[in-house]
């Protein structure tokens, strides 16, 4: 029924059609996003047709012979600037090795799918997500030491120093932490300042 039809927001279609000219595999975008592969032919179709200015406009997507051409061309060109902008910005980490190439890729993933980075730098995607995972799993176990060092001072405080006074003693030892993050893991660790209440005497 038209009633039960979703409606998306144009900013989600655009980032779903634009990831979709990177990936191998339209079932999986499809699926990662939770529409159905005939909505996605669908959204690009009417990407090419419209252009990205009158996409949210419903417009024309049944193609002609001449136009089925035009959309495969104006596919093929996209991606190829897509790989000639990966490929500039890789440039230097390129020069570096697989490390550097890998922290490229990681911190690109949210504009790029990380197969089509891996496929265009000339990296194998199961050697970068196995450095992927040791990479997180050194961040958690930095985390946590962090953490533990919060702890402890602040029970050396007696409860009494906030994120402000943490933060300069971290610093003091080496850590280069901001007090935001600070307060953020005290919170997680649900640490509270003990505020001692003055009696008046009368």
């Amino acid at each position: 029924m038209k009633g039960n039809k979703k409606d998306y927001p144009r900013d989600f279609k655009l980032k779903v059609v634009k990831l979709s000219f990177e990936k191998a595999k339209l079932q999986d975008i499809a699926r990662k996003f939770n529409i159905t592969y005939e909505t996605l032919l669908h959204w690009r179709k009417n990407y090419i047709i419209n252009g990205e200015e009158n996409f949210s406009v419903v417009g024309k997507t049944k193609l002609t012979v001449r136009e089925k051409k035009i959309y495969d061309l104006e596919i093929k060109i996209k991606k190829l600037d897509t790989e000639f902008k990966i490929l500039k910005e890789a440039a230097d980490y390129l020069q570096k090795g697989y490390p550097y190439i890998f922290q490229y890729i990681a911190k690109n993933e949210q504009n790029h799918s990380s197969y089509m980075m891996c496929k265009i730098l000339g990296v194998n995607l199961g050697s970068y997500n196995k450095w992927k995972n040791e990479y997180v799993s050194e961040r958690q176990k930095w985390k946590m030491m962090v953490k533990q060092e919060i702890v402890s001072i602040f029970i050396a405080s007696q409860k009494r120093y906030g994120s402000k006074r943490i933060t300069a003693e971290l610093q003091r030892s080496g850590y280069q932490l901001s007090s935001s993050t600070v307060l953020i893991y005290m919170r997680e660790l649900n640490l509270r300042v003990s505020v001692k209440k003055c009696k008046i005497i009368t």
